[in-house]
């Protein structure tokens, strides 16, 4: 590679840094952004790399320059990524790589920290098996029979009694049983849009709703999505005046991967924008029960009027990731989504569905989930002072208010790609970034599943991702001083 091309190479890197930095939401529109030296100390590269950078994020309408002042977000940059090619979406592409990441986080061979399931020993087996035996001892012959969607009538009563924790004041008729939450959310986007439909996201988002858009021939529209705050409901009020959007699909309540918990009076604006534009809304809420009770919002459901919000969660994050049972509530998309189970001969195995009824009946499902809570936030603990402590100078991490997603973010210079090949040699397989953006997207984010008690191995990996972290970042650096004396 000659010096050109790493010119060329490093002006993109921090064009893209401070892209994200803006279509995240950490710089507000108008705020002012870190002088010219300041970035070039930074990203340890020369000025003139910086103001290359910064000349096109002006001709792209993300910046804008005030004379012996400096650089400034732009406050029509709030249509930063409105304002480009893209406004009808991006095309998707993320199943390759998810599936690489699932499968070797199914290999076994090491502790995984990619894949957002629940260790078996945070699992409430005992309690389950308990109440496996109470639904066998019944010795009832419907208890192996087939429950038909919309599912098991006793369990939706159950669930009808836990929206209500949500703010949702639903009947047993309103709630269709699913397998799993995933499935829930494929539903529920094939009822309200069809094949090259527009799906607003937050950035980054679940991988799975990403799949989903593509297995359905969608397109996504990327919405600017504050760390803290979640959705900018700016700028999709932009893109629904745009007539840019047919449906709103995000996960609000410990966000995955960022954790974030959207604040009420976000999701009673959210609501309030869907239906003056009579856009669907599609609620993926299943970390809410790893949400501290005094940290816990109202479902984005409870403030609609009008049916156009469907509800999707499950149990599998809390109480048996093997179980797949999740349910909806669908709203006016009910039928829609009974006639797709039926058609697809979608029912949910009958044991499962009167295993976790008898749980929930007993009891068991509040005092699980707080003890499950209270491990959480022990591990949260953890992760923040290995941050702290033992990662690079310049990372960034929120603790979330709950769950067991965490997000990092790597210093801006790292090498993602050396540091994930470092990371695999040294038995520690990381997933990249780019699984959770709909498009390219230059990231050093590293989302962490701590979903296991900490044990010998758990702190061997943390200790090897460390190790990666130091070395990818330092030798970029090196990189960097490099090409800054070649120029």
């Amino acid at each position: 590679m000659d010096r050109f091309e790493k010119t060329d190479k490093r002006w993109r890197i921090v064009k893209d840094w401070v892209i994200r930095q803006i279509d995240s939401g950490e710089w507000a529109p108008d705020s002012r952004l870190p002088s010219i030296r300041a970035l070039a100390r930074l990203f340890e590269t020369s000025i003139t790399t910086v103001q290359r950078a910064l000349t096109d994020l002006e001709a792209n309408a993300y910046v804008l320059t005030v004379p012996r002042v400096g650089y400034f977000v732009s406050a029509s940059g709030r249509t930063g990524t409105l304002a480009r090619p893209d406004l009808a979406g991006v095309t998707v592409n993320v199943n390759h790589a998810v599936v690489a990441m699932l499968s070797q986080a199914a290999s076994g061979t090491s502790v995984s920290l990619s894949s957002a399931v629940l260790h078996s020993e945070l699992t409430p087996h005992v309690l389950l098996n308990k109440c496996l035996g109470v639904v066998a001892g019944k010795a009832d012959p419907a208890q192996a029979g087939l429950v038909a969607p919309p599912g098991l009538a006793a369990l939706r009563r159950r669930i009808a009694g836990l929206m209500l924790t949500r703010s949702v004041v639903c009947g047993p008729d309103d709630i269709l049983v699913t397998s799993g939450d995933t499935v829930a959310l494929e539903l529920a986007l094939e009822a309200v849009a069809g094949r090259g439909a527009t799906v607003a996201i937050e950035t980054p988002t679940y991988y799975g709703i990403l799949q989903t858009i593509e297995r359905l021939g969608m397109r996504a529209l990327p919405l600017r999505t504050d760390g803290e705050h979640g959705l900018d409901l700016d700028h999709l009020a932009q893109a629904l005046q745009q007539r840019t959007v047919d449906v709103i699909f995000l996960n609000p309540t410990l966000q995955n991967p960022r954790g974030f918990i959207m604040p009420d009076a976000s999701r009673a604006r959210l609501v309030s924008l869907a239906r003056d534009a009579d856009v669907p809304i599609i609620e993926d809420d299943i970390f809410f029960d790893l949400a501290p009770e005094q940290a816990r919002p109202r479902a984005i459901k409870s403030y609609d009027t009008t049916g156009q919000t469907i509800y999707c969660s499950s149990f599998s994050k809390t109480v048996a990731p093997g179980y797949r049972v999740g349910w909806c509530v669908a709203g006016r998309y009910r039928d829609a989504i009974l006639a797709q189970m039926f058609s697809r001969n979608l029912a949910v195995a009958s044991l499962t569905q009167n295993v976790l009824n008898e749980f929930i009946g007993r009891g068991y499902l509040d005092d699980h989930c707080a003890r499950l809570r209270a491990q959480l936030a022990t591990l949260t603990a953890f992760v923040e002072s290995f941050v702290r402590l033992q990662m690079p100078a310049g990372c960034v991490y929120r603790p979330p208010r709950g769950g067991f997603i965490h997000w990092i973010e790597l210093p801006p210079h790292t090498d993602m790609a050396r540091f994930r090949r470092l990371a695999l040699e040294r038995g520690c397989p990381m997933a990249s970034s780019d699984i959770f953006f709909a498009s390219e997207h230059a990231s050093t984010g590293l989302r962490l599943c701590l979903g296991r008690p900490l044990s010998a191995p758990v702190h061997a990996s943390f200790a090897i991702l460390a190790e990666c972290a130091h070395e990818a970042a330092a030798q970029a650096g090196s990189q960097s001083r490099a090409v800054q004396l070649d120029q």
